[in-house]
């Protein structure tokens, strides 16, 4: 994920980034927007800020535990939010949690780490500020409003 993660801060490419824990309960969906929203680099899990290597937690011939059903939903709220962003519909989250153990379902939005460690992060970061003071205030108010409703049920 951290070469992805460098390749689309290079471009400026949006992307998302899910992972389900190794507890096998728990998972989340990222949308990252380079500069705008926090990139994997800005907050990544505590396995990749620690610096050590993956390989060494694992043993030969012991996979770490998964469930079916907790892939399954992120993969589903993953491919549903993808959408939402593509289609441009309904709420777009930019991060979701999951844990089914209490059927918790945390949500927020993380800013991009002005100190992140990605070089690239940091440029998008200061386009996107440059961008954001460019615009009329008009326009700023404009999309902080309520989204407008496509269809009523």
């Amino acid at each position: 994920r951290m070469a992805i993660n460098t390749a689309c801060n290079e471009l400026g490419q949006t992307w998302f980034e899910s992972g389900v824990a190794e507890n096998a309960v728990s998972g989340h969906i990222q949308l990252i927007v380079p500069g705008e929203l926090a990139c994997f680099a800005c907050a990544p899990p505590l396995i990749v800020a620690s610096g050590i290597d993956e390989k060494t937690l694992k043993r030969d011939g012991v996979c770490a535990a998964s469930l079916p059903t907790t892939m399954g939903v992120v993969s589903g709220l993953l491919v549903q939010n993808t959408l939402k962003y593509l289609l441009k519909f309904g709420q777009v989250t930019h991060y979701l949690g999951y844990s089914a153990l209490q059927d918790f379902f945390p949500t927020m939005s993380m800013k991009p780490n002005p100190a992140c460690d990605d070089y690239h992060c940091r440029e998008r970061q200061k386009e996107h500020a440059a961008r954001e003071a460019a615009k009329p205030k008009e326009e700023k108010k404009v999309e902080e409003a309520a989204p407008e409703v496509l269809h009523e049920d």
